[in-house]
């Protein structure tokens, strides 16, 4: 598996992309505060959205976290439905004809029927050269390692499907007679135990020469750099599977690899764990010290019984500066060093995106962690009308309001939108009257609100939750109803509490709040117009977390 593995994006075992939790919150210290720390994306830097932690891992990581499980004595179970298991299987072959489907064995196994069939056996079959081994899209045909890796999926796959048996007598011997013939060479160790594992299915003997490898040494282990680390635990994989193959014991030095493991159980990526777990099993390691592992497996499980990966999404500045707006609201210090870091990333490496939207994004989220006046960049975006509407309709009000909130955050001045007049006597027609209220009021604009839209026109919808699209919507429409002076009346604050209450907490993230409507995930813009419209009650309904501080009116 190693001759596929994924680069190695952040540090293992010590360090994260962002860093810790204490160097990026400063002085924060309150759970409440803490709590966004868990969305920092080990990949950039940035902050997840947390509806990601509801979707499950790729099917490269998910196979990697059931294969776990299995290792430990679990037997997982998914209950996936043949849309779901269909785009998965697509996802896998698109990235990797045979490891793709090497991916999909531990789903298949554990109850995705659709994720394979004896039609893969024969399209497994389909990739064999004349030579004997077979080749995979994602490797190639170029030279000897891409061939032993796509041979070693390729076997592993028939063997699961129960086809490897059934291979003609002469397509088997070609293969045999190839890896003999590789066998004569030495190669690194991912190569080896690709070689070696390939033999093992073919039920044939491991060279003599090929077994009497060596485990990589560990006695520098505390010396070397993160990177370093990761490859020597692949090496150290690659040689128990060689010792394995051949049927010989490996010798690990489990004072090594063991306090890896108790730091290393809850953060590493789901292909390392597995290496890991496997290695200490193989040397003997007492099944007490994988209870870490089970735990953070468990902890990590769906309903339908796959496995989610939130450290492994991709943060963006989007999600990042409704961090910087919730911790606002809370009263919260921005100063997030991390957060300046991934920034500077990202603008160095060139891979930031040109489009208006994103550079807005980008240019308050600067402003508002340094807390420095706003930018030209800012100020020329907030006053192009290609990016924030003049006028505001219906139809955009949503966009407007969310791009002037923006510029607000920056300190920059958008220009008063001209507003043609609608009735509000629909849901939707209704939402874009308290989305622009609410606009107005977050640009300082308060005075600008049409005459048409009063709080008595917005009491009846602001009391009924039922006829809006998720909870954000609501909270906007009740919080447009308080700004133009609705009262906080006992309707209102029955109906807000059935509405809003029993969708607070999502696991490690008790003061977020969900999307609603049958939505369970956490939401990062729905908890900004929760706490948005506590805090213009003053916190009378509680929902701000603890620590928070009032806005005082």
């Amino acid at each position: 598996m190693s001759i596929l593995m994924g680069v190695v994006m952040c540090a293992l075992l010590t360090t994260s992309c962002g860093g810790s939790a204490s160097e990026r919150s400063g002085a924060r210290d309150s759970a409440a505060a803490r709590q966004f720390d868990r969305l920092v994306s080990k990949e950039n830097g940035y902050y997840y959205h947390p509806f990601l932690r509801q979707q499950p891992a790729g099917p490269q990581a998910q196979s990697f976290a059931l294969r776990t499980l299995s290792e430990l004595g679990h037997a997982p179970r998914v209950r996936m439905n043949a849309a779901e298991v269909r785009s998965w299987r697509q996802g896998a072959l698109e990235t990797s004809s045979l490891w793709g489907r090497d991916w999909l064995i531990p789903l298949w196994q554990a109850g995705a029927d659709r994720a394979l069939g004896r039609r893969d056996a024969t399209d497994v079959n389909e990739t064999r050269a004349k030579g004997g081994w077979y080749v995979d899209s994602a490797l190639g045909d170029d030279d000897e390692a891409a061939r032993l890796g796509s041979t070693w999926a390729a076997l592993g796959v028939l063997d699961a499907l129960g086809q490897l048996d059934d291979l003609p007598s002469a397509d088997r011997a070609a293969t045999v007679a190839w890896l003999g013939s590789v066998a004569e060479r030495p190669h690194a160790l991912d190569q080896s135990s690709a070689l070696a594992g390939s033999l093992r299915l073919l039920k044939q003997p491991v060279p003599t020469a090929l077994a009497q490898v060596t485990a990589p040494r560990t006695g520098d282990f505390a010396d070397l750099s993160p990177d370093a680390r990761a490859t020597r635990l692949a090496d150290t994989y690659s040689y128990v599977l060689i010792r394995e193959a051949a049927g010989k014991p490996a010798v690990v030095d489990r004072t090594v690899w063991e306090p890896v493991l108790r730091d290393g159980a809850a953060i590493l990526p789901y292909e390392q764990l597995y290496q890991l777990v496997h290695v200490l099993k193989a040397a003997g390691t007492p099944r007490s010290a994988f209870a870490p592992v089970l735990d953070r497996l468990d902890g990590a499980r769906l309903d339908d019984g796959t496995v989610r990966e939130p450290d492994a999404f991709i943060g963006d500045p989007e999600a990042s500066l409704f961090v910087q707006r919730l911790r606002a609201l809370a009263g919260f210090p921005r100063r997030d060093p991390g957060l300046l870091r991934a920034m500077d990333r990202e603008e160095k490496s060139g891979t930031a995106s040109p489009e208006a939207a994103e550079r807005l994004d980008r240019a308050a989220l600067r402003a508002v962690t340094e807390d420095s006046a706003p930018g030209d960049t800012v100020r020329r975006l907030c006053a192009d009308p290609n990016v924030v509407p003049t006028t505001v309709t219906p139809q955009n009000a949503t966009a407007w309001q969310r791009t002037v909130l923006t510029c607000a955050d920056a300190g920059a001045e958008t220009v008063d939108p001209v507003v043609p007049a609608w009735r509000p006597n629909s849901a939707d027609a209704v939402l874009a009257a308290a989305t622009l209220t609410v606009g107005l009021a977050d640009s300082d604009r308060r005075d600008l609100v049409p005459s048409w839209i009063t709080a008595e026109s917005l009491r009846r919808w602001a009391r009924d939750p039922a006829p809006f699209a998720s909870l954000y919507d609501y909270t906007l429409v009740v919080r447009a109803h308080v700004l133009l002076g609705g009262a906080l009346d006992t309707p209102l604050r029955t109906a807000l509490a059935r509405a809003v209450t029993a969708h607070r907490g999502c696991p490690g993230l008790p003061d977020l709040y969900q999307v609603g409507a049958g939505d369970k995930a956490c939401d990062l813009k729905t908890t900004w117009g929760v706490w948005a419209l506590d805090h213009e009650l003053d916190g009378a309904m509680g929902w701000l977390p603890d620590g928070t501080t009032r806005n005082g009116k």
